[in-house]
């Protein structure tokens, strides 16, 4: 398994945000063992985006096993000419769908989070899965195809958490909307709790919030790197690891 996650804050609106993506780097088989340490998490440049994987890790161009890890990123540089996320994630659900053959899908799951900004200068995130739910933590209903890609944040949550009009940019109020697949039981567990120590020492002068793309880089990548110690220490499976992949992903950047 695994824990992505994608954060998208909004500071002022949708006039100024920033958009963060994260990924563990452990491989693991369905009895928790692990055989290998391989990244999730790519940066998508033409389209100012990033693209990380969760559950499934191996796919079968001409029926021959290959990892992921060196799979997408192969995707990515031969779909340079994607015009917006949203043809890139259509794209990749098409090509996932020759590759990865039902049987195995449909007692695997897989899925992709995508992100990045339109050309309105909006953050956006795209899900791509075979999910059909989840039920206590655990995938279910999975389907022997990917289903097609679908916005949750401009597409659904910047209108129904944030009350964005659908116009103009300061309708919408700041906050941030997480984004969460893989084992995500620790992030529900920990997550929050380890804001709550931050927020109590925030309340000495000699401590500060970040504010910087690479401050929330490094904010992002300690509590990750506290979950997977976690899981290494504690864990009776140890699905979750280092290395952390963080990106930091602002409108500036395109």
């Amino acid at each position: 398994m695994t824990l992505i996650l994608n954060e998208i804050h909004l500071f002022e609106g949708l006039k100024e945000t920033l958009l963060v993506a994260a990924a563990d780097g452990r491989i693991s088989k369905p009895d928790g063992s692990y055989d290998s340490t391989r990244r999730k998490l790519f940066p998508i440049p033409y389209l100012n985006g990033a693209v990380s994987h969760f559950g499934l890790a191996m796919i079968y161009p001409a029926g021959r096993p290959q990892y992921m890890s060196r799979w997408l990123p192969d995707f990515i540089r031969r779909h340079s000419s994607a015009p917006s996320l949203q043809s890139f994630a259509e794209s990749l659900r098409e090509e996932l769908n020759r590759v990865v053959p039902p049987a195995i899908l449909k007692k695997s799951p897989s899925g992709f989070h995508i992100c990045g900004y339109n050309d309105a200068g909006y953050p956006d995130f795209w899900y791509l899965s075979n999910i059909g739910g989840v039920r206590d933590f655990k995938y279910v209903g999975l389907k022997p195809q990917y289903a097609p890609p679908e916005s949750h944040f401009l597409g659904r949550d910047a209108q129904r958490t944030f009350n964005w009009d659908g116009e103009t940019p300061l309708s919408a109020k700041n906050g941030v909307q997480t984004y969460r697949n893989g084992d995500f039981r620790a992030h529900v567990a920990a997550w929050e709790l380890l804001d709550g120590i931050y927020s109590r020492l925030l309340q000495f002068p000699d401590f500060k919030r970040p504010r910087t793309p690479e401050e929330y880089r490094e904010y992002v990548k300690f509590k990750f790197e506290v979950i997977a110690y976690i899981y290494k220490k504690w864990a009776k499976k140890k699905i979750i690891a280092r290395p952390i992949d963080v990106l930091v992903l602002t409108k500036d950047c395109a």
